[in-house]
């Protein structure tokens, strides 16, 4: 969340900010209830000094007199109730204001399209028909979207045999890279996080209607690993050396897609439920977009090593996440697709969430306190990751060549179609 101070005193970077990102909202409202705050606080200082005046002179005055003195500093005591109950109600109006403003967009970030970095790999050449991921799944017995839909409705799937067997092994190869390679510190949260902490990554209010919500206990389903990974040190000051902190979970994931019109709604590529190994950071401010390009390489090692194509492509202000000031985004090859697909977002928040959450840290024992950089990455998305290794390793007779580094987890090295 950005500062009230900061939106009262550069409005026009505000405005300028929401330009960038095609937002057409108007804050003249936040600066008119910021200027009702302000008048409110200072009256009520001011009644407030009054009071104490009159009760010094009630402490010292006659008995006589005492009555009408007293009447007076009723008076004020009403006066003040009342106006704290309208500073009360400006405020409210106010925080959900200030909750719904986006973050401010990095200067390195470009102003319009999404912009491709670099290219890893060539796409394969094959000489046979290509299938897209879900009628290979369908043929090989290990997707089944039929019985997912049966179980909870559309945009859900579920893995059957080899299929359950090859998303588990994404995820444990992830996290082994991870922790092994990288230095991150597996962390299994739980999946059910409270609003505040929903608040502060920023996932509401903005995406209310997306998220599935335990009314009865205001619990929300973890939306993406980075909010319960964000809570682990929700209002708290981390101490002189602790940073950076780096976490790695593999959480299941739920979302609502309400309003979703993608045409990526077969297969795996946007279910309501998916599986995603998180990477997650918290760092020195000046540290953070060296930690943005080094979270960017730790994600495309998996493709790397998975050796499936992709790009990388910074995206532009319009299309930068609610939290984020930068992202890059890894879209991987699909071949059965013709066409590229995110497999991971890599975003830094800088100081956003952390205001939000109120996450500071001290650089030395006797320093003051400021605000962390916050980022997060998908290391991968396990169901798309999935998807393009089908798509990507896919054989004329319909079998699947497992990839080299995930042939220890599965114990085998290819799927071939179920027998009709």
């Amino acid at each position: 969340m950005l500062s009230l101070d900061y939106v009262y005193q550069h409005p026009q970077d505000i405005r300028e900010a929401l330009r960038k990102r095609h937002d057409e909202r108007d804050i003249d409202d936040i600066l008119r209830l910021t200027e009702q705050k302000r008048n409110f606080s200072m009256r009520i200082d001011g009644l407030y000094a009054a009071l104490k005046q009159l009760k010094e002179q009630i402490r010292v005055t006659s008995v006589e007199e005492r009555p009408k003195l007293n009447q007076q500093a009723k008076a004020i005591s009403q006066d003040i109730r009342r106006l704290e109950l309208q500073n009360a109600d400006v405020d409210t109006r106010l925080q959900l204001q200030l909750q719904s403003l986006p973050n401010l967009p990095h200067h390195s970030v470009p102003e319009g399209d999404d912009q491709i970095v670099k290219n890893w790999g060539q796409p394969g050449l094959f000489h046979f028909e290509l299938l897209p991921h879900w009628e290979l799944g369908e043929r090989l017995g290990i997707i089944d979207a039929e019985s997912g839909a049966k179980i909870a409705g559309s945009r859900f799937v579920t893995l059957r045999g080899a299929g359950a067997r090859l998303e588990r092994a994404l995820i444990s190869f992830m996290l082994d890279i991870h922790t092994r390679e990288h230095g991150y510190t597996e962390v299994m949260p739980p999946e059910l996080v409270k609003r505040s902490i929903m608040l502060g990554a920023g996932q509401l209010p903005k995406f209310e209607e997306q998220v599935y919500v335990c009314s009865v206990d205001e619990l929300y389903l973890n939306p993406t690993a980075e909010v319960p990974l964000l809570g682990l040190h929700w209002n708290s000051i981390l101490s002189p050396g602790t940073l950076p902190v780096r976490y790695v979970a593999w959480t299941t994931a739920f979302r609502r897609e309400a309003g979703s019109a993608s045409r990526l709604t077969r297969g795996l590529l946007r279910l309501h439920q998916f599986n995603k190994v998180e990477l997650f950071q918290l760092v020195a401010p000046e540290d953070s977009y060296d930690v943005l390009e080094q979270m960017v390489e730790h994600a495309r090692a998996i493709l790397q090593h998975l050796e499936l194509p992709h790009r990388v492509v910074t995206l532009g202000t319009p299309n930068l996440p609610f939290a984020a000031a930068k992202t890059i985004d890894l879209e991987v090859w699909m071949p059965g697709l013709k066409s590229y697909v995110e497999v991971s977002s890599i975003s830094n928040c800088e100081s956003f969430q952390a205001y939000r959450s109120n996450i500071k840290y001290r650089a030395s024992s006797n320093s003051h306190a400021q605000y962390v950089h916050t980022l997060n990455a998908a290391g991968l998305a396990i169901g798309r990751t999935m998807a393009a290794v089908l798509e990507t390793y896919q054989q004329a007779d319909g079998s699947i060549v497992i990839p080299k580094v995930l042939r220890p987890y599965m114990g085998t090295s290819l799927l071939s179609p179920v027998n009709n």
